[in-house]
């Protein structure tokens, strides 16, 4: 019977100034890491399984900032989603549209064709990386709403996680064929799970009133430029914003999100904080700090140059050389391995 092929990574296998190195090379076809706190003191352990064009992964790892680049995103292979059940720690991923938040207890389906930049606390989760052929659904994501997610609490949610952790307890004891056809089942409930939660498609006169806003966020814009631009009443756009909570919440949100990058990628030495946030409309610096760490669960003064912290990603030339995890480093290379 040919059963279900497993690999795994553990960062015990490595010297410590080797273990962040062992990261980055297996995962290198996926994003850029860096370790948040001391490279000697990182950790990571993650099992594998593989069953036809499907990668099965249970991760634990350190605190870390990844990096998914224009060029992780084009070529061969690289058109994928993956499944993702957060059991421990949350993400912030900083994407074309905006900031989004992966919190405990919660189930999301990513879309990996768009770049972006996260940074992560300690984390345990499950993962599948998924072709994006399998999944007929994939067409309720894009690069707007590239996320969707359901609570584990929820119906949904719950079940969707229910059936993964047998999905998985099954790979122990069936075979190769009988593992394909249970994985049929569970990408067809999801699938329809997809079609069903997606979030409506909005207006074309809501996405154009956001790109109107997206463009003036150093200005002073509002309600009334809305209403002159667009031909429309107030209780128009008062209708088309609720979901936002109000033209003025998204306004916030936005320049939040645009202070929040700015941050990063700052000098320290040469800005500061008030200047950053001037820049983006919060003229009140004790305002502005509060409000960030509502949104974002950090002071403003930890995100200021982080960008400058990072040193560039260099894998070692011993790692290079290892093979105890060279099945996982492939199965990541090329998660899309059969065509459609």
């Amino acid at each position: 019977m040919k059963s279900v092929p497993t690999a795994q990574f553990d960062y015990r296998n490595f010297a410590p100034e080797e273990r962040l190195s062992a990261f980055r090379h297996m995962t290198a076809s996926l994003y850029d890491v860096w370790a948040l706190d001391d490279p000697k003191d990182f950790q990571a352990e993650a099992f594998g399984c593989k069953v036809g064009d499907l990668v099965f992964n249970e991760v634990k790892f350190s605190p870390a900032r990844f990096l998914r680049k224009p060029g992780h995103t084009h070529g061969k292979d690289r058109d994928f989603l993956t499944l993702h059940a957060q059991m421990g720690g949350e993400e912030r991923i900083l994407m074309e549209h905006g900031v989004v938040r992966l919190l405990t207890g919660h189930i999301y389906v990513r879309d990996w064709s768009c770049p972006f930049d996260s940074s992560a606390t300690k984390m345990h989760l499950h993962t599948i990386v998924i072709p994006r052929h399998r999944l007929k659904a994939s067409a309720t994501l894009s690069r707007r709403s590239p996320v969707l997610g359901w609570s584990m609490e929820d119906p949904g949610g719950n079940m969707l996680l229910m059936l993964w952790l047998q999905l998985l307890e099954s790979f122990n004891t069936v075979s190769m064929g009988k593992a394909e056809t249970l994985c049929e089942g569970f990408l067809g409930f999801l699938d329809g799970l997809m079609r069903g939660d997606a979030t409506p498609e909005r207006s074309a006169t809501l996405r154009a009133m956001e790109q109107f806003l997206l463009s003036r966020l150093q200005g002073n814009v509002g309600v009334e430029d809305l209403r002159r631009q667009f031909h429309v009443s107030r209780a128009t756009i008062y209708r088309l914003f609720e979901p936002h909570g109000g033209v003025n919440a998204f306004l916030g949100r936005m320049r939040m999100e645009r202070a929040y990058s700015d941050l990063r990628r700052s000098d320290p030495a040469r800005l500061h904080v008030a200047e950053i946030a001037a820049s983006w409309r919060f003229n009140e610096p004790s305002s502005f700090s509060r409000k960030f760490r509502q949104q974002f669960g950090l002071p403003p003064s930890r995100v200021l140059g982080q960008d400058f912290a990072m040193e560039e990603p260099r894998v070692s030339e011993l790692i290079r050389g290892v093979e105890a995890f060279s099945s996982y480093t492939s199965w990541l290379s090329a998660p899309s391995d059969t065509a459609p």
